[in-house]
């Protein structure tokens, strides 16, 4: 679990996707008013045995820090573009190393729902973190073998079709699927995972988006785009 909260970390998750196009100097801007501490180049440049993961660096901010959910979730977007956390003699640092520093096209605001029970929302929050470490390819690679919809891109082929948000592929399956547990979304004869959809939500956070490849009999298949 991320916040022992399951409502904290719905709201969390809300912010994270609703922001998830924002730029680093947004996050940083807005962070360097709340928790102006938590940056500092200097002690940034110790040695790597001072990081933590994520979640012991989220416990970190919140035992340092008054943090809000909207801070929290800012601090989850620059992790998830690669910053890192460290802990130096009981203080926590995020530090760049080597981050992300995605632009974004123009996306309708599209804001998909991710289910409405909380135990839900914390279990994709908890999906979405644990990808962190993971390279986006590799990311990529997983999500395209759980969803058939998901087309690995072929060598040389010029394919057409409309590009959008990971957001408005989730508000689309939302409209055709449904939550049946805790741990699984039905999709017609298939079933996704929180975990799925954090990944997902990581790799927005990461500037990757769809394009859509019409077929006129069987439906739309996806493929990824690395921004």
């Amino acid at each position: 679990m991320v916040l022992r909260e399951t409502d904290a970390n719905a709201l969390i998750l809300r912010n994270f996707i609703d922001f998830s196009t924002k730029t680093n100097q947004y996050f940083l801007t807005n962070l360097n008013k709340t928790v102006p501490d938590i940056f500092d180049d200097i002690e940034c440049m110790g040695e790597a045995k001072s990081r933590v993961n994520a979640i012991e660096g989220l416990k970190l901010v919140k035992r340092r820090f008054k943090t809000n959910n909207i801070d929290i979730s800012y601090i989850l977007i620059l992790a998830a573009r690669g910053y890192k956390f460290r802990n130096i003699t009981d203080r926590v640092f995020l530090c760049e190393e080597n981050a992300i520093f995605p632009s974004f096209e123009s996306f309708p605001p599209i804001k998909p729902k991710m289910a409405q029970d909380f135990g839900i929302k914390t279990a994709i929050l908890k999906g979405l973190i644990e990808s962190f470490e993971i390279e986006s390819d590799e990311i990529a690679q997983s999500i395209t073998e759980s969803i058939p919809e998901m087309l690995e891109k072929s060598y040389g082929v010029r394919y057409t079709g409309r590009f959008l948000s990971i957001n408005e592929w989730i508000d689309l399956k939302e409209k055709d699927g449904e939550w049946t547990s805790e741990g699984n979304f039905k999709l017609g004869v298939n079933n996704l995972t929180p975990q799925i959809f954090g990944n997902l939500l990581v790799l927005q956070a990461r500037g990757w988006y769809l394009q859509e490849i019409p077929e006129k009999f069987k439906g739309n298949d996806y493929l990824l785009i690395k921004g």
